[in-house]
């Protein structure tokens, strides 16, 4: 287990590259990554108070406006400090886990800071140090609670915790006393990432031969948050057009998984790591998507890029892949260079359609219905005006949202059986 102080989370950026490599540790199951619940609070409250001290500037500020003013400045919104400390809670809890922070580990902090015991101690004058107290003891609480782990102590606070080379002074000596080489304690973030994930060398080229083989997870991730027409109603997205020729918002993909194309455009930013037995990489990857999509409007084949950081083996056909980050789906910026490819859908659409009669001849019952669904459509035009627009929308909506459920629960993808 690695366990982060508040110091190391304080100077990382939790949506940056040393975040992202403790994600890539975590996700490849070298090591599970922790912060002490006083870590959590400590950090949280900081911020908290960052907000109070901004916001009164700001607020000052706009008082200073309306002196000189010639019009009407807005006031600004009510200071909600709970709200920015939840919000880091959350993102911290994306990057670790919280673990506890026992009443005996508070109480101990408590004493030791009112007898400038170790971590605890004098600072200006003043006896402090009760949560660095709570802090070190969560992680040995921890270490003790877990004989089987070798627990990582991260903490850049050299002043109270030490370097972790030497001996510790008392009665920090006593906490960790029977602990061994399991309890191992590294002054910085880059002597952990350095231990836990050596850097390998990896060219953009093999990441993209090997793409392909991982597709099937890529394109799963992204049928889950926009592949049905009732996440895309709330969230939905810029897809260029191909009947149309133009960029259209979309509100999900329709059909089964498999039949939604991914293909990667550029492999960029890639990092090689040993983790644990496993080569793996982190990359930057722009993938472009084509199939059906549900249009305001209608239905058609369209077309939009999608950017993921992804966490990657370096076989084929090996581990799962991860995406540590992904941007929502774009309008491709080079129109001319979308690879439509088939169109086995938008044929179904058309009439006396030999696609058609395949689907009903040899396909599965779910295969059946959707063709003559599909079919069914083949009357829309994505170019039809607002009014019949809105009225097709609202009388097929419903329909149409019901059979993307529906293939979203049975996660169709690729050589599944799709048999009922």
């Amino acid at each position: 287990m690695i366990i982060l102080d508040t110091c190391v989370i304080r100077s990382m950026k939790l949506d940056g590259s040393d975040a992202h490599l403790l994600r890539a540790i975590r996700d490849a199951e070298a090591e599970r990554v922790g912060v002490p619940w006083m870590v959590v609070e400590e950090r949280a409250a900081q911020l908290a108070i960052k907000y109070r001290e901004i916001y009164g500037k700001a607020d000052q500020a706009l008082e200073q406006l309306r002196a000189i003013s010639p019009g009407s400045v807005p006031d600004l919104a009510e200071p909600d400090e709970e709200a920015v400390r939840e919000q880091f809670r959350g993102q911290l809890r994306e990057l670790a886990d919280v673990l506890p922070t026992s009443e005996a580990a508070l109480r101990e902090g408590v004493i030791r800071e009112s007898n400038s015991l170790a971590p605890a101690g004098m600072k200006k004058g003043e006896k402090v140090g009760a949560r660095d107290v709570a802090i070190w003891l969560s992680a040995v609480e921890y270490a003790k609670s877990n004989p089987g782990e070798t627990i990582y102590f991260v903490s850049s606070n050299t002043r109270d915790f030490t370097a972790g080379g030497g001996t510790y002074p008392s009665p920090m000596d006593a906490d960790v006393e029977g602990l061994g080489d399991r309890f191992v304690h590294l002054p910085q973030l880059a002597d952990l990432l350095k231990l836990m994930a050596p850097p390998l060398a990896v060219s953009p080229d093999l990441v993209q031969r090997l793409l392909p083989s991982f597709v099937v997870h890529f394109r799963t991730a992204m049928m889950a948050q926009w592949g049905s027409v009732s996440q895309g109603m709330f969230t939905p997205f810029p897809v260029l057009s191909q009947a149309a020729g133009t960029v259209k918002e979309a509100l999900g993909w329709m059909g089964p998984r498999g039949a939604i194309r991914l293909t990667a455009l550029q492999v960029t930013d890639v990092q090689g790591y040993v983790l644990g037995d496993q080569d793996w990489c982190t990359a930057s990857v722009q993938w472009q998507v084509v199939g059906l999509a549900q249009f305001t409007g209608g239905m058609g084949i369209g077309c939009c890029t999608w950017t993921t950081r992804i966490l990657m083996p370096l076989v084929e056909d090996g581990p799962s892949p991860r995406i540590l980050h992904a941007s929502p789906p774009e309008a491709p910026a080079d129109v001319q260079g979308v690879n439509w490819g088939p169109r086995p859908f938008i044929d179904l659409m058309a009439p006396d359609s030999a696609t058609l009669r395949a689907s009903l001849e040899s396909g599965s019952k779910l295969e059946r219905a959707f063709a003559l669904f599909l079919h069914a459509l083949g009357n829309y035009d994505p170019d039809q005006s607002a009014e019949v627009a809105q009225a097709a929308m609202e009388a097929d909506l419903s329909a149409t949202t019901r059979i993307a459920e529906i293939m979203d629960r049975l996660h169709l993808d690729d050589g599944q059986d799709e048999s009922m």
